[in-house]
């Protein structure tokens, strides 16, 4: 089913409108597919920016892949589907605008983008059909965003020889202007000292591997004060959370709950209430 492999992790976003029972088989289906080691999640396509996954955690993305086939993820959703895919990670989708489904792809940065073919649908998910659906698949590069590596024909650049510097004479009369004029407001602003602070390795905001000097920890709190702030400022945009986990994002306060009838009244319970943090 869609190349995926046991124990891998895939990520299944969904839209709205959906048929409830074919969505929960086809979770089951998939984790069928996955087996004990691997790991499905299942977002709504228009919460998966708020959602705060990992990076690089799934190996597998499956977008628009039920019907009626008629979303089209948005540039910016399939930025943060590239974002938690693992290098080389796969995304498929099925759709009936091939063409924008392509752009979109690789304007968010996939590459391997496949040309359009016929999905295999059931008889089932063909009888309410006007239009042609087809498939289509992409990966994620297979270095991580951001990354670089030194080229195997870089050359070190050429000592110049002091011959060739220019001497410029200027009269005593000449007026220069005042560096101090040239600055603003702005450039005698002092930065933040915690935006400056890289890793030695990377040159950059980002911990290497083997982080031993504390810069890992620091962005990881970051990422719990991010997750914490979403969690509070949480707004459900989908509407659906009474259905169950399998229509639920990763920040619902209902997840782990079952599911209830629209505007019954549902009691949390008390450890639902707590901070964990």
């Amino acid at each position: 089913m869609f190349g995926i492999n046991s124990g891998q992790n895939v990520l299944l976003l969904w839209s709205n409108p959906v048929n409830t029972e074919e969505l929960q088989t086809f979770v089951g289906d998939i984790k069928s597919a996955v087996g004990d080691d691997g790991r499905v999640s299942v977002e709504n396509s228009e919460m998966l920016l708020s959602s705060s996954h990992q990076a690089s955690c799934f190996d597998h993305v499956l977008a628009g892949v039920l019907p009626p086939f008629t979303y089209l993820c948005p540039v910016d959703t399939l930025g943060e589907a590239l974002r938690v895919l693992k290098p080389s990670g796969r995304l498929t989708t099925r759709t009936v605008d091939a063409t924008t489904t392509q752009s979109n792809l690789k304007m968010a940065g996939f590459t391997s983008v496949s040309e359009p073919k016929n999905a295999n649908l059931t008889d089932e998910q063909k009888k309410d059909l006007t239009l042609p659906v087809n498939e289509v698949t992409c990966h994620k590069p297979s270095f991580e965003v951001g990354s670089s590596v030194q080229l195997s024909f870089a050359k070190a650049p050429a000592a110049q020889s002091s011959n060739g510097t220019w001497n410029i004479d200027l009269d005593d009369d000449l007026e220069l202007e005042n560096p101090d004029d040239l600055l603003t407001e702005e450039d005698l602003t002092r930065p933040d000292p915690s935006s400056l602070k890289v890793c030695g390795t990377t040159g950059q905001r980002k911990a290497c591997k083997n982080c031993v000097c504390g810069l890992k920890e620091e962005l990881e709190s970051e990422d719990v004060q991010k997750a914490e702030e979403n969690r509070k400022n949480f707004k459900s945009s989908c509407g659906s959370c009474y259905l169950g986990d399998a229509f639920r994002c990763a920040s619902c306060p209902y997840l782990g709950m079952p599911a209830f009838k629209p505007g019954e009244k549902v009691k949390l319970v008390d450890s639902t209430l707590q901070d964990t943090t």
